[in-house]
């Protein structure tokens, strides 16, 4: 029997996602099934590293791509098995955010000073606009 996991995001821009999990080295396709232990799933955008499962994102009908895989076929223990799943929507979503936010400020005119990331993991990003 299949098991698949919804993991509520904030992600609502499609185009920077895809960007994000392109240069994290999946390939990404528009609407689809993703294969499950027993069984496969709808979503709405596609990401395939080759490595096993692929990992589907679907409208939460709110603006918003929810994350969607099975990962009791994973032949890790439970535990092992979620914290991969937390570990990848954490790097999606701060890869995400990091690409939103340099977008935003490059659509209101700002240009990147200084972009680094901190010892906590945080990223610091240092725009100027001049007028």
């Amino acid at each position: 029997m299949s098991h698949f996991s919804r993991i509520k995001t904030k992600i609502r821009d499609r185009t920077v996602l895809t960007e994000c999990l392109r240069d994290m080295g999946y390939q990404v396709r528009d609407r689809g099934t993703i294969q499950g232990y027993e069984g496969v799933q709808e979503v709405d955008l596609v990401a395939s590293s080759g490595k096993g499962y692929d990992i589907g994102f679907v409208s939460d009908g709110e603006g918003c791509l929810d994350m969607v895989a099975d990962w009791w076929g994973v032949r890790d223990t439970d535990r092992r098995a979620m914290e991969r799943v937390r570990d990848r929507i954490t790097k999606i979503q701060k890869e995400y955010a990091v690409r939103n936010v340099l977008e935003q400020t490059k659509n209101q005119g700002f240009s990147v000073v200084e972009q680094t990331e901190e010892s906590d993991g945080s990223v610091r990003i240092v725009v100027r606009r001049w007028v």
